[in-house]
């Protein structure tokens, strides 16, 4: 039995000696015990118990409620509890029944060998030890995908915002150019570099002609340069000159 749970096992019988009986089997095998004398009682010790019993061994033959009816109710009410019935042959059919109806998961026949009634329990311990685990992955995994949901909902919030801002700085950046080129064409920087050099007396209307001569002369030269790197001719009067 793994050491992970901490099992209780619920023994329900109208005769205390072999509830007792089976509580020292229970204890045996690492496995506390609650014995209670009837069907009824033992009903509403599990509505009131504060986690489910991994296990109940419950006698068929009891006065007031049989171990099938009690069982067929307890698994109402604690589904993930194993369920088995300790009845003699003349039950048989009752055991059937409880098969039939799923309310018990095993009978254990009258008399019983206690060594093979504790591996049998220890099995049903295990049994349950899966149920609860799968319920354990199965919480775990819906709470994944709800935050893994969530968060690919915030993501493609967060993408849509951040579209929204690239198309508008896009947008101002071509306004910006737009401007730009607007405001090269229309400018004549020649005009107001000659007007800037005048507003500040750098340059008389001498010094400004051997100043277009000279950047001509200039332009000429790289024209040219240009020119017979790439197979062609060029005047050799300079316009102006």
């Amino acid at each position: 039995m793994a050491e992970k749970f901490d099992h209780t096992v619920l023994i329900v019988d109208d005769e205390e000696k072999i509830g007792k009986a089976l509580g020292r089997l229970m204890k045996g095998i690492g496995a506390k015990y609650v014995y209670l004398e009837s069907g009824q009682k033992a009903l509403d010790r599990i509505k009131t118990s504060s986690k489910p019993f991994s296990l109940i061994l419950s006698d068929q033959r009891m006065p007031g409620m049989e171990g099938s009816v009690f069982l067929e109710k307890a698994k109402e009410i604690a589904p993930d509890t194993i369920r088995f019935l300790i009845t003699g042959y003349a039950d048989v059919d009752a055991v059937t029944d409880a098969v039939n109806k799923g309310s018990i998961h095993r009978y254990i026949a009258k008399p019983w060998d206690n060594k093979i009634l504790a591996e049998t329990v220890r099995t049903g311990l295990e049994q349950h030890e899966l149920i609860m685990e799968n319920h354990r992955l199965f919480a775990l995994a819906k709470d994944q995908n709800t935050k893994l949901y969530t968060l690919n909902t915030d993501l493609k919030k967060s993408a849509a915002v951040h579209q929204k801002a690239i198309v508008q700085k896009d947008k101002q950046v071509a306004e910006l150019n737009a401007r730009l080129e607007k405001g090269f064409e229309n400018r004549n920087y020649i005009n107001e570099m000659e007007a800037l050099l005048k507003e500040n007396q750098l340059l008389d209307n001498e010094k400004l002609n051997s100043l277009y001569v000279a950047v001509i002369t200039e332009l000429y030269e790289q024209f040219q340069d240009i020119a017979t790197r790439n197979g062609f001719e060029m005047p050799e009067d300079i316009p102006g000159g």
